[in-house]
């Protein structure tokens, strides 16, 4: 019998997510205030725009002297890299775990499980000399090595491959059809709603990673992570109203990708997630 929410638990789980609200919200509000507003107000005292026009000029001023557009363009070209060989490698990972039986599968997957656990800052210094080692440093593949093996994205997507009934690869398998036509003809294309929720996700993270891309960054790729740390060191002599603008053009990709795919995350988690 399914148990009724009562009306203190309700009002509660309001009043917390309305707090979770508001403190996501109050850093974005803060730099839409800012840019749009003009100059003699304080960039710390402002917490209503008051000019379009102004807001416009601090975007134009952006553009022309921080370089934004060119990193924005690598970032999206190193982001869709990533996020297309991540698909692949735990879609194929997961396909593997989820629909075949071979000794040592479950520990196989716990271990692809405990390595969520370890932060990245643990086995950097390793994983930057194996990059730094095969020459990759400040090149695509050597931007997109540590986010291509995701743990998350093979456990959201081997949990869905579960539901898929074992007789549908049966069936193909019976008429004849081989390991990597029955994934990429009848499996892969099943799997739509779980990749796109691991895209939006992983979309969103990788675009505003810093750690890795500053370490293995240079003069040919500048993702918007390491040329914004650059823009608000104290080496820039920017003013802070075209920093603001710079940070507000940086974040709306992530927000509008979110904003238009947001009800997949949840379909996907809900279909995904809760399977086993």
């Amino acid at each position: 019998m399914k148990k009724k929410t009562t009306g203190a638990a309700r009002v509660i789980v309001w009043v917390f997510a309305s707090v979770w609200l508001l403190v996501c919200l109050i850093p974005l509000t803060q730099i839409i205030s800012v840019n749009f507003s003009t100059a003699d107000r304080g960039l710390a005292s402002t917490f209503w725009p008051n000019s379009l026009s102004a807001g416009i000029e601090n975007i134009r001023d952006a553009v022309d002297q921080t370089g934004i557009l060119p990193s924005s363009a690598q970032t999206l070209i190193f982001v869709s890299f990533t996020i297309v060989c991540m698909l692949l490698v735990s879609a194929l990972a997961a396909y593997e775990l989820a629909c075949f039986r071979f000794p040592g599968r479950n520990l196989l997957f716990f271990i692809i499980l405990s390595s969520m656990m370890l932060p990245m800052i643990v086995y950097v210094i390793p994983l930057y000399r194996f990059v730094h080692g095969l020459s990759l440093s400040d090149t695509l593949v050597g931007l997109a090595i540590p986010f291509i093996p995701l743990a998350f994205s093979v456990f959201i997507i081997r949990q869905f491959l579960e539901s898929i009934p074992k007789e549908l690869i049966e069936a193909a398998e019976i008429d004849g059809a081989g390991h990597f036509t029955i994934f990429f003809r009848i499996i892969l294309p099943l799997m739509a709603i779980p990749l796109l929720t691991v895209t939006v996700i992983e979309f969103m993270q990788i675009w505003g990673s810093f750690l890795w891309p500053t370490l293995v960054s240079g003069t040919k790729w500048k993702p918007l992570s390491v040329l914004l740390a650059g823009l608000l060191g104290d080496g820039s002599f920017l003013t802070g109203r075209v920093k603001i603008a710079a940070l507000l053009i940086s974040g709306l990709p992530p927000v509008i990708v979110y904003l238009i795919f947001q009800r997949y995350i949840v379909d996907g988690i809900a279909t995904s997630g809760l399977k086993g």
